[in-house]
């Protein structure tokens, strides 16, 4: 058996500083000084060389024949160039089995962080860094749900969670000694890996697809603080009479102490083109998810054929099924709904143990959780939970609400009987719009629109998921948990969800944006995604015909911004003071709003617009405006034209005009970029500061490895081209990093499915030093699409029954 991950790409990694060679001279001593800087010298090349040794033992074996326990017959593992591999099974079970094989393999951390994550069980193995995300995660019981949910499941589903679990302990098996580095510097070993843990990941998923109900806690706050007028300018939809407010420090507490795993940032572009309007008169769909980046990312590329059975698309190592593929007759995908399926509901206690009901009074329902934490005693977590959901304002100090007041959470992800692991089974499964709409019926949390488009020239769009139906209210901010005013009375009827089949116009576009009209007779969130990306979109495809799957790529590498297009207009027509002020007012006057990484105009348009935003909003929303801090168009624009009293600053007796905080913005923009980067405008580059980040959660933080594990690399877009570019900007706006946006990108071609392309933003690898941690990065960078590549089979690995 041969590790047939080579080595050689070592030498092009990035440089590793050099080895310390010695220490300062003790007293008069140089010889000992010299002797003790050889000893130094010598440990930490020993400990490199531990690490090195582990770190390469951990690549996968790629040739050979294993037999094995627990697989039926057998499964030859293929791989090409990019290391994505081709399972060919002779049973659907064994199928499974592989692909947990091959997911354990080279993901196996990064399904070790997911499960614990989902678990509650994450300061176990890092310590009270952890706790945070396990004390809401535990709250929330998403681990319990997803162990209760198992049983429910059909038969077929049950199976594949099964064989798959079975795949990834027999590796784990195999494989106790060469573990990912991570084990061995965190000191702990896997456990068995269990259906639970493959459906946890979907209740993760819920959580961070919901719609943006962080944004029900700020609009709480503001509504304590702010005129209550103020608030609907800055959430149009909110109630003007809203009944809850929640307290300023409070309300921040829950919100800083939200987990990573909690904090929503969902986005996704798809569309789907009939055959009339493309070349080989068949349909071409395109699917690109944005989630936030880290290295590795989450898709893993795979490609299984089996008995009835063949899929080739993105998978989610730790989950047995296909995610945005395509199998012989279909291809679908998705992007998020941001349908408003969480709620806020300030209860009133009654007593120490119970809460008031419009019924009386009713006790809490108590379980106690004991958190392990590495290095520190154990913590206990008593959790409350009310007929609305599990009280998560006990997961701060502070008072949340108002005195003899808590806050519990709603959520359809903690409905019970949820298939939605399930909906994924089906899905890969079906052969026609019938069997895609029977799958996507189990559909429970997160609500999701769906494309699809199949051999037979059918295209679809479906809304799936339950959107709760409210009593009243439109869940902008907290409910009274003691009236039944916010309660939940149903869902709305599957039937009646947004769908589309077969439309004259053979063309469907989502990015996020509004799915139904005015008319449409139920709530689905009351703030949608503003429509940039989705306009430009149907601008570039709408006039076209003969289109091809290089055109749809092509789309998906779009860079010009429409906000940037619409918002740069602000400054046509003033008169700036100083030369600096009116060249840079020139040049993006002259922009053509293209987001590229090679170009000075983003990297002004982007500090200027930061700069703009704080100076309109953070006077009067003081420490509450971190929440807004990346600008939000809309609301900007509104502030800068029809509510123009945003722009004085509250906090000088002078007023301001718009036009005053227009020119001391790009003033200051401009001292601040000319401070990072050089007084010569030729030079700057929105490359040089908007870098996609893809940092790694262990081995990026051990000095050395590092400098191999974190992942950047400069790129184009902003948060509104349709080449998503989203960033977090640093105080001074002088520092873009992309912290979100497409991890994956797909297009199918129905007219002929091995023609379809994907590429992910880093590698197949979780292992730095594989040379396939990092491999599709530039390809990624390039918007091109590399697999299937047309290469021959690199190596083959065999699985067969066994001792």
């Amino acid at each position: 058996m041969s590790n047939g991950d080579p080595t050689e790409t070592v030498s092009k990694a990035r440089h590793i500083p050099d080895l310390p060679v010695g220490v300062p001279p003790i007293g008069d001593a140089p010889s000992r000084a010299l002797m003790l800087g050889q000893s130094v010298a010598l440990v930490v090349l020993l400990a490199l060389s531990v690490l090195w040794v582990v770190v390469m033992s951990s690549l996968p074996r790629i040739e050979g024949t294993m037999p094995l326990p627990g697989i039926h017959t057998s499964a030859a593992i293929a791989r090409d160039s990019l290391g994505v591999p081709r399972i060919t099974a002779k049973s659907l079970p064994d199928a499974y089995f592989a692909l947990g094989w091959v997911h354990a393999q080279d993901r196996m951390w990064q399904m070790e962080m997911q499960r614990r994550v989902g678990a509650g069980r994450l300061a176990e193995v890092v310590g009270e860094a952890g706790l945070s995300n396990d004390r809401f995660t535990r709250s929330l019981g998403l681990y319990r749900l997803a162990e209760r949910a198992f049983p429910q499941l059909d038969e077929p589903t049950r199976a594949a969670l099964v064989s798959y679990a079975a795949g990834v302990n027999a590796w784990m098996k195999e494989n106790r000694l060469r573990l990912p580095p991570e084990y061995t510097l965190l000191g702990f070993r896997p456990e068995p890996w269990t259906p639970a843990d493959s459906m946890v990941w979907q209740k993760l998923m819920a959580l961070q697809l919901a719609g943006n109900w962080h944004d029900d806690i700020l609009r709480a706050q503001l509504n304590r603080s702010l005129d209550p007028k103020r608030v609907q300018e800055l959430f149009p939809a909110t109630p003007a009479d809203a009944p809850v407010t929640l307290s300023s420090e409070g309300g921040k507490a829950l919100l800083d102490g939200l987990p990573e795993a909690a904090r929503t940032m969902p986005a996704s572009n798809i569309w789907v083109v009939g055959g009339n309007r493309t070349e080989s008169g068949k349909p071409l769909l395109a699917n690109d998810p944005h989630l936030g980046f880290r290295a590795p990312i989450l898709w893993y590329l795979a490609a299984l054929d089996a008995p009835d059975l063949s899929l080739s698309g993105a998978t989610v190592p730790g989950v047995p099924f296909h995610v945005i593929a395509h199998n012989t007759r279909i291809a679908w995908g998705f992007t998020a709904t941001q349908a408003d399926t969480v709620d806020l509901f300030v209860e009133k206690l009654a007593g120490e143990s119970a809460y008031k009901t419009p019924e009386g009074s009713r006790p809490f329902v108590v379980r106690d959780e004991v958190i392990r934490v590495k290095g520190a005693a154990d913590v206990a977590l008593t959790v409350r939970e009310t007929r609305h959901g599990p009280v998560i304002s006990d997961l701060v100090a502070k008072d949340v609400a108002g005195p003899g007041e808590v806050v519990a959470l709603s959520a359809t992800l903690l409905g019970e009987q949820d298939f939605s692991i399930q909906a994924l089974r089906k899905l890969n499964q079906a052969k026609d719009w019938a069997g895609f709409t029977n799958a996507v019926k189990d559909l429970q949390a997160p609500v999701l629109n769906i494309g699809y488009a199949d051999t037979a020239g059918n295209i679809g769009f479906y809304t799936a998921g339950r959107v709760p139906i409210r009593k009243s209210g439109n869940g902008m901010v907290p409910a009274r948990g003691w009236t039944n005013e916010g309660d939940w009375t149903g869902w709305v009827p599957f039937a009646k969800l947004p769908q589309s089949y077969n439309p004259k116009s053979a063309l469907l576009i989502n990015a996020n944006n509004k799915v139904v009209g005015d008319k449409y007779p139920y709530l689905i969130t009351a703030t949608w995604d503003d429509g940039y990306r989705a306009s430009r979109i149907r601008d570039l495809l709408e006039p076209r015909r003969k289109l091809t799957p290089a055109d749809m790529s092509e789309t998906q590498g779009d860079i010009v911004s429409l906000q940037a297009l619409e918002l740069k207009d602000l400054l046509s027509g003033h008169e700036f003071k100083g030369k600096t002020a009116r060249d840079a007012a020139q040049k993006l006057a002259d922009w053509d709003g293209r987001m590229a990484r090679d170009r000075a105009e983003p990297l002004i348009y982007a500090s200027w617009l930061g700069h703009l935003n704080r100076a309109v909003f953070a006077d009067e929303l003081k420490e509450r405006f971190e929440a807004i801090a990346a600008p939000r168009a809309q609301m900007l624009l509104e502030a800068l034209t029809r509510r123009r009293h945003w722009c004085d600053d509250v906090s000088t007796p002078e007023p301001e005009s718009c036009e005053d905080m227009i020119e001391r913005a790009l003033e200051q923009a401009l001292a601040d970029l000319a401070g990072r980067w050089g007084n010569d405008m030729a030079k700057w580059s929105w490359g040089a500061t908007h870098r996609a980040t893809f940092d790694n959660a262990v081995l990026g933080k051990v000095p050395l490895v590092a400098n191999l594990a974190n992942l950047a690399i400069a790129t184009d877009g902003d948060n509104y081209t349709v080449s998503r570019g989203s960033y977090v900007a640093d105080a001074k706006a002088t520092e873009f990093p992309q912290n979100h946006g497409a991890g994956l990108r797909a297009v199918f071609d129905l007219g002929n499915l091995a023609n379809s392309r994907f590429v992910i933003a880093t590698g197949q690898s979780g292992l730095p030093l594989s040379r396939h941690y990092a491999d599709m990065m530039k390809d990624w960078q390039a918007n091109r699409l590399p697999w299937p590549t047309q290469d021959k089979t690199f190596a083959v690995f065999k699985l067969e029954r066994g001792r």
